[in-house]
């Protein structure tokens, strides 16, 4: 039995899988602020989705950044309450034994669309999650099925607008994260991101983001572009013609197709599959 976790600002999803490929059992509830409420809650959902048999590894995707070596998570801009925790404290007893292979949540997002979503047929994958934060990263399939190379750069703490006033939780001004992230959006827009906000709003939203991605075309050059994340699951039609105008404003750079993300939110979960196939 194997374990794929996803934990998220918003929302934390823990799945169970025999073949890594399937999902046997899945269980997604509210992520808590109060970190020993979550620590309870994630515990008793990995003893739920594994029906109390063995748990061989454990897949970990966090919003953050890890010290690999220490096995703790160092820095979450928004997520401050998990910093200096240890992975397998997480777990409960009976998973501490187990191998946990630790990701930021949006590279294993990027992992979970490149081989089994909207990127499946591609070899250079960009995936960006507008979320809470805005994460992302590159995948680039080798010539084996689980032979890849994965950039994780946190390219929501992208500057975008240098004299700009707001900063995300990084400490950083003017990043595309405090542009098109659920957590600023009202702040920005005036108006949170659901029906209420109208085309205008849309169209704003969509300059900012065009400057993002031009700059993922730039330095990562992909073939596809997928982005995820619940303001894309919930709003691309509202954004996505406003974009792709802002993007054919200029001629340099060859735009790739920009794919809404076909796994949705569980594409994490997905990709935490393919890591453990790939290190198991």
């Amino acid at each position: 039995m194997y374990i794929s976790i996803d934990l998220g600002r918003s929302t934390t999803r823990i799945a169970s899988t025999l073949d890594l490929k399937n999902i046997f059992k899945i269980v997604k509830f509210p992520t808590d602020s109060n970190i020993n409420a979550q620590k309870k809650n994630m515990s008793e959902a990995v003893i739920s989705v594994s029906n109390l048999d063995k748990i061989d590894a454990v897949a970990f995707g966090f919003p953050g950044i890890s010290s690999k070596v220490k096995n703790k998570i160092e820095k979450s801009a928004n997520y401050p309450q998990i910093e200096g925790m240890d992975f397998s404290s997480f777990l409960p007893e009976k998973a501490r034994d187990a191998r946990i292979i630790v990701e930021n949540d949006a590279a294993l997002g990027a992992l979970g669309e490149a081989y089994f979503g909207s990127g499946k047929n591609n070899k250079v994958v960009a995936y960006l999650t507008l979320s809470t934060g805005v994460g992302g990263a590159r995948v680039v399939k080798g010539k084996d099925e689980n032979d890849y190379e994965l950039i994780n750069s946190e390219p929501g703490h992208q500057v975008i607008e240098k004299t700009d006033d707001i900063e995300d939780g990084s400490g950083i001004r003017g990043t595309l994260e405090s542009f098109c992230s659920g957590s600023y959006f009202k702040q920005r827009y005036g108006v949170n991101p659901d029906k209420t906000a109208g085309k205008e709003v849309w169209k704003k939203y969509a300059f900012y983001l065009s400057a993002g991605i031009l700059n993922v075309i730039a330095m990562w050059d992909p073939e596809v572009i997928i982005l995820g994340g619940g303001l894309a699951i919930y709003n691309f039609d509202s954004f996505y013609p406003f974009l792709t105008k802002e993007l054919e404003k200029q001629n340099f750079f060859e735009i790739p197709k920009i794919k809404k993300t076909l796994m949705e939110d569980d594409s994490g979960i997905y990709g935490g599959f393919i890591l453990l196939e790939r290190n198991l």
